[in-house]
């Protein structure tokens, strides 16, 4: 029963793409394949392609047939592509939207008894684990949970299967080389120094509308002495608070900003990519290191269908694909697959540490003082499918 991927955008369900859409769409799968065969024998794999995992759950998943998966993680369909070429006997559907609502979704389905996701997968790390906690997700010992870095698994349910840096994104023909921040020291520098070069023409991810930005936030006010100091300084220069990162890069890449603050590396470059004028800098004092979450919810109607899909990005194969894409995969044993990391990375481990974030108190107090750094920032209207 080939099929498809049906991808859902917070509305009706419809076919992916278009009749053109399916060409490219064919074109990126076939280019993929290709880079995904020389990493495999750069690496010298010989793992069988769906990994260990038991027959028994594979039979199930296929008798099953269906995956619906809640996702933030767009840039990840070509690895749903290659799943399905693995698994046609499984219709898989993507629906993609805001952490923020994702989490209530979720939440809403299993109190509600309408259960309808299999996999959450989120780069909002704090409200991944909040819902692992309260007790919406189930266990799951992946057959590769012995291969997965420390701090990348907690309680065997919610999965880190990334490790991103978070980026300074820049227009490199407007900004003069020697306004180019290398660290967070000197962003707040340039800002206080040269104001006027940026007064106007930066944005910001709107922590109070984004899970994401809420998290790098509280990391930054953490990790960073001056955090604070930086948030007044990005605030004087009245920053276009948004919550779509293809927003914020196509107002950088077109040239009405030269500057936006904590950009996830691997959906930068796929802006570098495609505007010559867009550049990227990993901060020398430190960068954040972010996962994308996921987790098979406790009343996943198609358990081990997510189980098997779980189990292919957490493999070799999995991994290998998703540093085929430009994205760097949580695991260290997959080859010679990705540039070094830089260094000064702080990786946001994957536990319970991230419920300080969602603490009412906590959370109310971090944003009232960032509403305060930031003063009359404009905002750009809310978008469902931002991080």
């Amino acid at each position: 029963m080939a099929q498809g991927i049906v991808r859902r955008r917070a509305g009706t369900w419809g076919a992916c793409c278009d009749h053109s859409g399916k060409a490219a769409a064919v074109k990126a799968s076939s280019l993929f394949r290709v880079v995904m065969t020389a990493l495999c024998l750069m690496a010298g794999c010989g793992e069988p392609r769906d990994g260990v995992t038991p027959s028994s759950i594979r039979r199930a998943a296929q008798k099953e047939g269906a995956l619906l998966i809640y996702a933030n993680t767009s840039l990840m369909e070509p690895l749903i592509e290659d799943f399905r070429s693995r698994y046609p006997d499984i219709t898989v559907r993507l629906e993609d939207m805001n952490s923020t609502l994702m989490a209530e979704r979720v939440v809403a389905e299993a109190d509600g008894d309408q259960p309808k996701a299999d996999l959450v997968w989120s780069s909002a790390m704090d409200l991944q684990i909040k819902m692992v906690n309260d007790g919406y997700a189930q266990p799951y010992r992946s057959p590769h949970r012995g291969a997965m870095p420390d701090g990348s698994v907690w309680r065997d349910q919610g999965f880190g299967v990334t490790a991103e840096p978070i980026v300074f994104a820049y227009n490199r023909r407007l900004l003069p080389l020697d306004a180019v921040p290398h660290s967070h020291a000197d962003l707040l520098r340039l800002l206080d120094d040269r104001p006027a070069l940026f007064t106007g023409r930066t944005t910001v991810y709107d922590a109070e509308r984004s899970g994401v930005a809420l998290m790098h936030l509280s990391a930054d006010a953490q990790i960073y002495p001056d955090a604070w100091r930086l948030m007044e300084a990005l605030g004087r220069t009245r920053p276009r608070l948004d919550t779509s990162g293809d927003r914020m890069m196509r107002q950088l890449a077109s040239g009405r900003m030269v500057l936006a603050y904590n950009v996830n590396q691997s959906f930068g470059e796929s802006w570098v990519l495609r505007s010559p004028d867009v550049a990227l800098v990993t901060p020398s004092d430190y960068h954040l290191s972010v996962s994308r979450v996921a987790f098979i919810p406790r009343t996943a109607p198609h358990p081990n269908a997510a189980r098997v899909f779980l189990d292919y990005l957490l493999s070799r194969e999995g991994q290998r694909g998703i540093a085929a894409l430009g994205i760097r995969p949580v695991r260290d044993d997959v080859g010679d697959t990705m540039r070094p990391t830089p260094p000064g990375a702080r990786p946001v481990r994957v536990g319970p540490g991230l419920l300080a974030n969602l603490d009412r108190v906590r959370r109310e107090r971090l944003l009232h003082r960032w509403r305060l750094a930031m003063g009359d920032a404009p905002r750009a209207p809310i978008d469902p499918k931002a991080p």
